[in-house]
């Protein structure tokens, strides 16, 4: 690494290091980067631990450590012109809990991070339950009210879901969202969710891009969403399928191009009717584990009505469903009626896949852009 200080005029630096035939506690001193006056973007991918400097990077831009193991940050440096970062959260300790030592914790008070736009952070699949708490809370306290973010995105990193027993709720109700906020994109597959749609997200006029899990849908939840002038891609996450229809119609929605709606277990009833979503182009609708034939749920469904009812909607390209269960309940559900779609609409791709082929949706790349929400792959089926 000391090399490095040799180029000091270097704008773009992208480090791999690896550390084959180390010790697993060495750790490469990257601080003399520190003397790299004129770097603008930095990138380190690393399987051993990185020490970065404790100095001002003056014109750094952009700051990607999502594939590194790395020393604590440090927070108390001055990031004056820092606009992109992506880290990933170390299971062995948390990234963010320099905000307990800090008497006001938000990004604006602090002064460090004042120019932030992008914020991505990766969780790794081994992170306890605790760890994944203590690092949304922090989390929170961070972003309220910071006046350049653009895009938030918490990921999973590994295809591997996040392995704790249950999940929490994210108490993010208070917050005030940062107002410029285009993008939103949190994981369905980490150990934290959502109660419901937060009521902030309706201030979020500029949101383009939203991502998002919930523990249940409310018609609340619904209003905040069709609200949003700008949104043109929704990836919505419901972990327990509402008993009540869910029906989507003309009011809202005028811009949206990309809508998948999974539902984690359990099935619902969703209608759209005649004109819902004018601009919609393509429409996912996902079940991931439907209830057992003899299951309740199944006893206050009328027959003779489609569990999915979808009216003239003149803008759709591509209809896609899927539902995941047992051989037999799939049998079942094809054999009650699934889904009821007007003709002039384009045909239903209708996916049965058996539970023990399923592959977990967390092995889905990151939305990044709606262009390429529009050109997303088919997911993966293990036949």
């Amino acid at each position: 690494p000391g090399v490095v200080t040799e180029f000091k005029l270097v704008r773009v630096l992208n480090l791999q290091l690896t550390g084959q035939g180390h010790r697993d506690d060495d750790i490469a001193d990257l601080t003399g980067i520190s003397e790299m006056f004129q770097l603008r973007y930095l990138k380190i991918a690393s399987d051993v631990c990185i020490k970065l400097p404790n100095n001002v990077l003056q014109y750094l831009g952009t700051l990607d450590i999502t594939d590194a193991r790395f020393a604590p940050v440090p927070w108390d440096v001055n990031f004056p012109r820092l606009l992109h970062l992506h880290l990933s959260l170390p299971v062995q300790r948390d990234l963010l809990d320099w905000v307990d030592r800090i008497g006001s914790p938000s990004l604006m008070s602090l002064g460090t991070l004042n120019y932030l736009q992008e914020l991505h952070l990766t969780i790794s699949s081994l992170s306890t339950f605790k760890h994944v708490v203590k690092n949304m809370e922090a989390l929170g306290s961070l972003l309220g009210g910071h006046d350049n973010l653009k895009s938030i995105a918490v990921a999973h990193a590994s295809p591997v879901k996040n392995t704790a027993a249950s999940k929490t709720n994210i108490l993010w109700d208070c917050m005030e969202p940062p107002p410029l906020l285009q993008r939103f994109e949190f994981s369905p597959h980490i150990s934290c969710i959502f109660s419901q749609v937060p009521s902030w997200v309706g201030k979020l006029g500029n949101l383009c891009i939203l991502k998002i899990a919930v523990r249940e849908l409310m018609m609340n939840s619904v209003n905040i969403l069709r609200g949003l002038p700008a949104l043109t891609a929704l990836s919505l996450y419901v972990e327990t399928a509402p008993d009540d229809n869910i029906i989507f119609d003309k009011a809202g929605f005028s811009v949206l191009k990309y809508f998948k709606f999974t539902f984690m277990r359990g099935i619902a009833w969703v209608k759209f009717e005649a004109d819902a979503m004018p601009n919609l182009w393509k429409l996912k609708l996902v079940f991931k584990a439907i209830p057992p034939m003899d299951h309740p749920q199944w006893r206050t469904y009328g027959h003779g009505t489609a569990l999915i009812n979808i009216d003239y909607m003149p803008g759709l390209r591509e209809i896609f469903t899927k539902f995941g269960g047992t051989a037999a309940d799939l049998e079942y559900v094809t054999r009650i009626g699934i889904a009821s779609n007007h003709p002039s609409n384009p045909i239903i791709d209708v996916q049965l896949v058996d539970s023990g082929s399923y592959v977990d949706e967390s092995t889905e790349t990151e939305i990044t852009s709606t262009h390429e929400i529009l050109e997303e792959k088919p997911d993966v089926i293990i036949k």
